[in-house]
């Protein structure tokens, strides 16, 4: 089989597009749990095994372990489901919604040479939840509306100073981007106290160039034991030129809903570090552990969203709203094993604990991305050069409350709850071939 490299650039191309366009309902956060079928069966621990294409995602020191070229290509299809309720509503539902997550990469190394390089398209994360049929407290019945879209193409290089180490580094050349509704529909005028006055907005799309480096380091102790550890910077982030409505229907002199140009300012992608053990006993099993800290306090903390340039005349020339998340350091703990039943046959199973860095005051339905406790268990099949992968993962319910009576941060007033759950069904397949076609 002959390798085009034109090939794999017009493949990477086109499924970027595809890529950039699911959603999804992280569960580290804004992060996912984990990448690929292979890793989410073990509950998101690889730092420090690494020892496939994707890896470039996780430790991009672990593809120094390759030789030849070696594929993989995955979907993720993530199913969450949200309840929010508050003094004005009783329990409702959020939309039903899947999130497809595709990934692709590829590496190429050999014994030449102590270097090796690969590129892959990943969805990384996001969020996203829609909430129909609220009543507000101003008597109307609207909707809360949110997406956030996060996918990174990656080129990875790995250099290593023997079999047993190696570092590497991984450029994430991202894009992103932001929508939301917030009772669009809603506009009231409060003759009193007009700072009260509430009108409901729109907007969709701002977006831009994310980008980070992630950095990591493998090294095989002995034929039993490994270590990995990674540390990723936070996102150069940029969200630009959303097309903003806001309904000034109800207001005395505009009557009117007005077009804006939105710009977000103070929403990135947290970074990150991380330290991975696995274990050989026997031939059989591979148990691996990986500690990690995602620091979203620095990283999400007041998001202000600022629309200009309106097309009405005499209207706000500036719209400035703060949304206040304050955002929590979290820790994240990945344990998981294989069992190796027979030489086309392997087994996993996984636990993952994801700290919930999202504070009780300031808790909203927007951005609920609050689950703790996962379990996932997996599989993987060897026929020929290829290797088939499936997991499921299962996010445990999370009911929280956020009781801040103050209207500025908690827009949906003291009682306000959210309770989320998810399921996550990841498969695919990867595959390797010599340089020489062999």
């Amino acid at each position: 089989m002959k390798f085009r490299t034109t090939g794999l650039a017009a493949v990477l191309f086109a499924l970027i597009l595809v890529t950039a366009a699911p959603p999804a309902l992280a569960t580290n956060g804004m992060y996912l749990t984990a990448y690929g079928p292979e890793t989410q069966g073990r509950g998101g621990a690889n730092l420090a095994i690494s020892d496939r294409s994707l890896a470039l995602n996780f430790n991009p020191a672990g593809i120094a372990q390759l030789q030849g070229n070696h594929t993989s290509a995955s979907l993720s299809v993530l199913a969450p489901s949200l309840e929010f309720e508050n003094m004005a509503n009783r329990p409702i539902d959020a939309e039903t919604a899947y999130f497809p997550l595709p990934a692709v990469t590829y590496v190429r190394g050999g014994t030449d040479t102590p270097w090796s390089w690969g590129v892959g398209l990943v969805a990384q994360g996001g969020m996203g939840a829609e909430f129909r049929g609220q009543n507000t407290f101003f008597g109307t019945v609207d909707q809360t509306y949110t997406e956030v879209r996060f996918a990174t193409l990656s080129p990875t290089v790995a250099y290593s100073f023997s079999d047993d180490m190696a570092l590497g580094a991984t450029l994430n050349l991202g894009y992103a981007d932001a929508s939301f509704k917030f009772f669009p529909n809603t506009s009231f005028f409060n003759a009193q106290n007009p700072e009260m006055s509430f009108f409901g907005v729109d907007m969709d799309k701002a977006s831009g160039l994310q980008t980070s480096l992630r950095l990591g380091w493998w090294w095989r102790v002995n034929p039993k034991v490994s270590l990995g550890a990674i540390y990723q910077t936070e996102t150069d982030s940029n969200f630009e030129d959303g097309d903003m409505m806001v309904n000034f229907t109800g207001h005395p002199f505009l009557g009117r809903k007005v077009n804006y140009t939105a710009d977000i300012d103070g929403f990135t992608f947290a970074s990150q570090a991380g330290v991975g053990i696995a274990w050989r006993p026997t031939e059989e099993w591979v148990l691996a552990l990986d500690v990690k800290r995602y620091f979203w306090d620095a990283a999400i903390d007041t998001i202000t969203v600022t629309a200009h340039d309106p097309d009405v005349a005499g209207a706000p020339e500036q719209i400035v709203l703060p949304f206040v998340f304050n955002w929590e350091d979290q820790w994240v703990i990945a344990l998981g094993g294989d069992y190796r039943v027979n030489d086309r046959l392997t087994l996993r199973a996984g636990y993952n604990y994801g700290e919930n860095p999202v504070p009780d005051d300031t808790l909203n339905p927007l951005f609920p991305a609050n689950t703790v406790h996962h379990l996932s268990a997996g599989f993987s099949w060897l026929s020929g050069a290829k290797v088939y992968e499936f997991a499921v993962e299962r996010a445990f319910q999370n009911d929280q409350t956020n009781n801040n009576p103050d209207p500025m941060v908690n827009p949906f007033g003291p009682g306000s709850r959210v309770s989320h759950e998810q399921w996550t069904v990841s498969f695919g397949v990867s595959w390797a071939w010599a340089r020489n076609g062999h």
